[in-house]
């Protein structure tokens, strides 16, 4: 048996990481917190290209993956608005890793109700799932899924739940049609262990939704690991953990509970949560 520890944390695209003088000391701080806590891997949001940039110089034996809602071109490089709200959900990890995808959700609202809504509260935008297949010396392979979920409407939630949860299917039960070509060949094996994490917008008990969601996941292998303190930071709201990670049913939670590192309140607008796992 071997001991993980996995996180999620909600960096925040702000104005003040936008700016270089902020950037230099809030990258330092992030890339310190995820060296000195020895993460398996780290889910994060919202980080920006300039922002992961100077991440990536920081970090010393972690590496960035994944890529960014409105890809790397030149072209939305030069689109000042569009490079601001450029961002990733990469995953962070010292491990060794075969493959990285990036997959774009579902995101656009389905009706003009809907659509008039997303526009007035800002919240239309991209939304991009990360994959990432970690090498495992005790496992084989395990992949490690992140993601950050719309905020606004219900049915872009529903959309975006449902491809996520078709996206691990094909993971976790081999017989699926697999999302890349070539077809590799232990997926004649065992079902393989899958990771998911993320900011998801969404309460246990308050989104009927996103509970039906979490009881999908566990008939097929997956439970959400039990943190419900509140995440989200706004002084507006009660709202509790909005911030969850999934992690297979037959593995053994020591500890979990909210990342609580001073040091990173002046770069997040969240709590982020972790939890060190027992694998079988």
């Amino acid at each position: 048996m071997s001991t993980i520890k996995i996180g999620t944390l909600n960096i925040r695209n702000s104005k003040i990481n936008r700016s270089d003088t902020a950037r230099k000391c809030n990258t330092k701080a992030l890339a310190n917190h995820i060296e000195n806590n020895d993460y398996y891997f780290l889910g994060t949001q919202e980080l920006t290209r300039n922002f992961s940039s100077k991440l990536s110089e920081n970090l010393n034996t972690y590496k960035l993956y994944g890529d960014y809602r409105f890809g790397v071109s030149k072209f939305v490089r030069n689109i000042k608005i569009l490079d601001s709200y450029n961002e990733n959900n990469a995953i962070i990890t010292n491990k060794d890793v075969r493959l990285s995808d990036t997959r774009k959700l579902p995101w656009f609202p389905i009706n003009i109700k809907d659509l008039i809504i997303s526009l007035k509260k800002a919240s239309i935008m991209p939304r991009i799932v990360t994959l990432l297949e970690i090498l495992d010396n005790n496992l084989g392979s395990v992949f490690a899924i992140n993601t950050h979920l719309d905020y606004q409407l219900k049915s872009v939630q529903i959309k975006q739940l449902k491809e996520l949860y078709n996206i691990i299917r094909n993971f976790v039960i081999p017989y699926y049609t697999y999302i890349f070509e070539p077809t590799p060949s232990y997926l004649s094996g065992p079902f393989l262990p899958v990771i998911l994490t993320g900011d998801f917008n969404m309460e246990v008990g308050v989104d009927s939704h996103f509970d039906e969601f979490i009881a999908a996941l566990n008939k097929i292998g997956l439970k959400r690991i039990e943190i419900t303190d509140k995440t989200n930071s706004s002084k507006f709201d009660n709202k509790t953990s909005i911030d969850h990670i999934f992690i297979p049913k037959e593995w053994q939670v020591e500890e979990a509970g909210l990342i609580d590192d001073n040091s990173l309140m002046g770069l997040t607008d969240h709590k982020g949560v972790y939890a060190k796992v027992k694998i079988k």
